[in-house]
């Protein structure tokens, strides 16, 4: 039997090992991950069913065999039912007495489920994959199968939670406020799409809550200034706002005005931008513009940027007439955020924080397509706005789960 000798210089101890250990087979990472995975789901069904046990004990405080007078009941045999959780699958021996039900707190009546794997399930399906891809994909990897209208139904959920955010309390408290839209494909609407309009509000210390979700049939249609009522009702009364920021769309203005007479509307600035380069009748030239007049936009001090934004129109003006033209038309109105504290301005004078939110909407539902009816799209919407860091939903505590507690058995 060969040996191998290790010794260290200067150094009286020496070592010596098989050298037989280093000529085996290498392990499959594979078969070490399922050896594991069979341990750990013998050693949680074994504790799951020895915690059923100790309850059903606790219950009926004589042992077995044991004959006393203040027996509460008698052991009647085990049945087996199912349950899921973020360990796996596990086929429970639930104790069963002849008079009674026994409760268990190691799960809920009439629950299949943990809550954790219904949470996983729903932000799966809230991150872009379709009801079906998520049941199967998370089944496989506990053991089981679930199809897309249990997804769905899990959706259904937060039908509850959005309904208590329409009509939750709010504080008058707000400087700014941002109203914006984004269009999406539902399928009772045939193949005209509809505009989704987002609500935020930016407080004194910059702040940013959601104040209003829906689904209206356009911009310029009566629901807006219907949403905007609806959040002046819940006590966004307009005391101290200064700005309401819009993309320049008339309809969102006349709506505006209709609920909030003394505000001041603020024009997107981004979106101002953007039209040097759809309005230009040189695509290149379009870009140059839109750099030159967002560095001028940049300017802190409100002369300053007046001062650069005629320099930069005077220069452009013989170039590309029809652009700067409609540069200018009520470029005033981009500069209504100055009545804001300098800290806020950066947050109200563009749509961005509304569009941010669209955004991250579209990246998701493009892999849906269309939705079903308008309640669908609020609700998925809402939920992927709850699960976003910087911004608050009025009534929901922050980063909490998209699903709180409720009993299903399906």
């Amino acid at each position: 039997m060969a040996y191998a000798v290790n010794i260290a210089e200067n150094v009286e101890v020496f070592e010596v090992y098989n050298t037989k250990i280093y000529d085996q087979a290498p392990i499959d990472p594979n078969q070490v991950q399922a050896l594991l995975k069979l341990e750990l789901n013998h050693r949680v069904q074994t504790m799951l069913n020895q915690l059923l046990i100790r309850e059903a004990d606790s219950q009926l405080p004589v042992g077995r065999y044991e004959r006393r007078d203040d027996r509460m009941g008698y052991r009647n045999g085990y049945y087996r039912r199912g349950l899921t959780t973020t360990f796996g699958q596990f086929d429970l021996q639930v104790p069963r007495a002849r008079t009674g039900a026994l409760q268990f707190k190691t799960f809920e009546a009439y629950r299949r489920r943990w809550h954790e794997v219904d949470r996983i399930m729903l932000e799966a399906y809230i991150g872009g994959m379709s009801c079906r891809a998520s049941g199967q994909r998370l089944g496989r990897l506990l053991g089981c199968s679930y199809s897309g209208t249990t997804v769905a139904k899990l959706g259904r959920m937060l039908e509850e939670q959005l309904q208590q955010f329409k009509y939750a309390a709010l504080e008058d408290a707000y400087e700014a406020i941002i109203v914006d839209g984004m269009y999406v494909r539902i399928k009772q609407c045939g193949k005209q799409k509809r505009p989704v309009i987002a609500v935020v509000g930016v407080k004194s210390d910059g702040t940013i809550d959601l104040l209003g979700l829906r689904v209206c049939y356009s911009e310029n249609s009566t629901e807006v200034e219907g949403l905007l009522r609806s959040i002046r009702d819940r006590g966004v009364r307009g005391t101290r706002l200064k700005v309401v920021t819009i993309d320049g769309n008339k309809g969102l203005e006349a709506a505006v005005y209709a609920v909030y007479g003394n505000v001041r509307i603020q024009d997107c600035v981004f979106h101002r931008i953007n039209r040097l380069h759809q309005n230009a009748a040189s695509k290149k030239n379009g870009r140059r513009m839109m750099q030159e007049s967002a560095k001028a936009f940049k300017e802190t001090n409100s002369l300053n940027q007046r001062k650069a934004l005629k320099l930069f129109a005077d220069k452009w003006r013989t170039i590309e007439p029809k652009a700067i033209k409609c540069f200018e038309y009520r470029l005033e109105r981009c500069f209504e955020i100055n009545a804001l504290a300098p800290h806020l301005r950066l947050k109200a004078s563009t749509t961005n924080l509304c569009e941010g939110l669209f955004g991250q909407v579209r990246s998701r539902i493009n892999q849906i397509g269309a939705f079903d009816n308008p309640i669908a799209v609020e609700k998925f919407v809402f939920a992927v706005i709850c699960q976003k860091a910087w911004i608050n939903v009025p009534g929901r505590i922050s980063n909490s789960p998209l699903l709180n507690n409720f009993t299903h058995n399906y």
